[in-house]
């Protein structure tokens, strides 16, 4: 595509410098990525600046610079390539991705879904529904990337603009007309889908999280309403209405009046409710009642939190046509997404559960759930993240020291941070009297000591990293998974990469 092609309608463009008839073979943010012909988008980020890397893009190959003109180094660049200096980088790099893929929305049934816990799930239910009504589907979220046969490990809940349009472009190609995306807040913030519109949204739920990004939940439910804008006219906005901050997103996705809002909860009034609900160690039922209809919903899935979760993927699928049971018929056959609430069993007489949970809410919500099963004893190992929301940290001790009985507090990915000042932090929390905790910093020997601990009848959480198959310290990624732990201790067939 020529690159007055790529150009043409882009607001913010302040200056050319050289050529715009040039031929753009490719997009890329990394000088590394950069092939013949690319065009190179200097963009800055908090740990390097894409400044630096304009010589390695331009010996790569590169065609075409483009960057912000307070991001231009002191000395000119006179090699050849052409350089546009615009207003916003970001917000160019968005519609100059819409002029190279095309735009992809418009082709595509795009169904995303946003909130603070439940997403993956949420997404892993949609995908099964879909698959149901015989729709070929991709899925871009925390977990990984996939679609076909392909599985793309992720490296962030939502990719960036280029991967994302990357993505949905391969899709695309190979007859895959629909997708359902995690939508981070950060995502929303950062103009990653400026310029995707979807048919249908979801909101989940909003508790205490990024708070080292967005300052303050104001802030946070603004950047997941935004959303609620980019909503298709004749689509649809699924809320649940049990969240306090479920109002706001009514609000502005009626504002658009674009979207029909459907609603979905088990305490307030809504289109979608559950009720009749029971727990088990086997999963949870509850009758779906929808337009005075009930419909016996049965899961593997355990824990109210689910229940929400099922309701929001059922809500959507009801949105699309479909009968309630046939709905009733997938939540059946459903299983969990990986680490979240996974179970291990090598044969022992307790049960041991890895999860995802990382913020008070979630881990609550997991707690609360597992209590329902009614162990023995309840014994928890969890850590949290470094370079992150600090003021979690406290919170998530107190409500592991209300609803457990043990608790090992050790490492997560401590990153930058000393893991033993994070642990310092949890500790702070933990309800005075309740001296229900053991600290160990090294998380293998944690689980380890968790697992010696359990007795018939208990049950172990490993909490905190769920999926991930690593840990992030200061200078280094080790391998590391924490389901393949817990087996290497039960049943010593953990399998290390070195």
């Amino acid at each position: 595509m020529k690159l007055k092609n790529l150009l043409k309608n882009l607001a913010g463009v302040k200056k050319v410098e050289g050529k715009a008839s040039v031929e753009i073979k490719g997009l890329a943010c990394d000088s590394k990525a950069i092939k013949d012909g690319f065009l190179f988008v200097v963009l800055k980020g908090s740990r390097f600046n894409g400044s630096d890397f304009i010589d390695e893009a331009i010996d790569r190959g590169a065609s075409a610079v483009m960057l912000e003109p307070a991001n231009k180094d002191s000395h000119t660049f006179n090699r050849g390539a052409t350089f546009i200096y615009v207003d916003d980088v970001k917000h160019a790099l968005s519609h100059i991705s819409m002029a190279f893929y095309g735009d992809l929305s418009a082709k595509m049934c795009l169904i995303g879904v946003t909130g603070t816990n439940g997403k993956t799930t949420t997404t892993y239910l949609l995908e099964s529904l879909l698959d149901k009504l015989g729709k070929k589907t991709g899925v871009i979220g925390t977990i990984n990337y996939r679609f076909g046969a392909r599985s793309i490990p992720a490296l962030n809940t939502t990719p960036g603009i280029l991967d994302l349009y990357s993505l949905l472009s391969g899709m695309y190609k190979k007859g895959i007309k629909t997708c359902v995306i995690e939508v981070s807040s950060h995502s929303l913030e950062q103009g990653r889908v400026d310029t995707l519109h979807f048919d249908m949204a979801v909101f989940t739920n909003l508790t205490h999280e990024h708070m080292d990004f967005h300052k303050n939940m104001k802030n946070y439910i603004a950047s997941k309403a935004k959303l609620f804008s980019k909503i298709k006219k004749g689509g649809f906005a699924v809320i649940n209405t049990d969240d306090p901050y479920s109002g706001v997103i009514i609000k502005k996705a009626a504002s658009e009046k674009k979207a029909a809002v459907v609603t979905y909860g088990i305490n307030t009034g809504s289109d979608i409710k559950a009720k009749n609900i029971d727990f088990s160690s086997a999963g949870l039922s509850f009758d779906l009642c929808y337009k005075g209809n009930e419909t016996a919903i049965n899961s593997r899935l355990i824990g109210r939190h689910n229940v929400y979760n099922i309701l929001a993927a059922g809500a959507c699928g009801i949105v699309m046509g479909m009968d309630t049971q046939k709905i009733a018929l997938v939540m059946k056959e459903a299983s969990a997404p990986p680490g979240r609430l996974e179970k291990i069993d090598c044969g022992q007489d307790f049960s041991v559960f890895v999860d995802y949970a990382h913020t008070e809410n979630g881990m609550e919500n997991v707690l609360r759930a597992l209590r329902e099963l009614e162990p023995g004893r309840l014994i928890v190992v969890f850590g949290c993240g470094g370079d992150r929301d600090k003021a979690k940290r406290p919170n998530m001790g107190r409500v592991s020291s209300e609803l457990s009985d043990k608790i090992y507090i050790t490492s997560d990915n401590p990153r930058s941070e000393d893991p033993m000042s994070i642990i310092a932090e949890i500790k702070k929390g933990i309800v005075a009297g309740r001296n229900n905790f053991v600290v160990e910093e090294d998380r293998f020997k944690a689980i380890d000591s968790a697992l010696k601990e359990a007795k018939k009848g208990d049950i172990v959480l490993v909490a905190g990293k769920g999926h991930e198959t690593y840990q992030v310290l200061k200078n280094v990624i080790l391998p590391f998974d924490d389901r393949k732990a817990v087996r290497k201790i039960l049943c010593g067939k953990y399998i290390q990469k070195k």
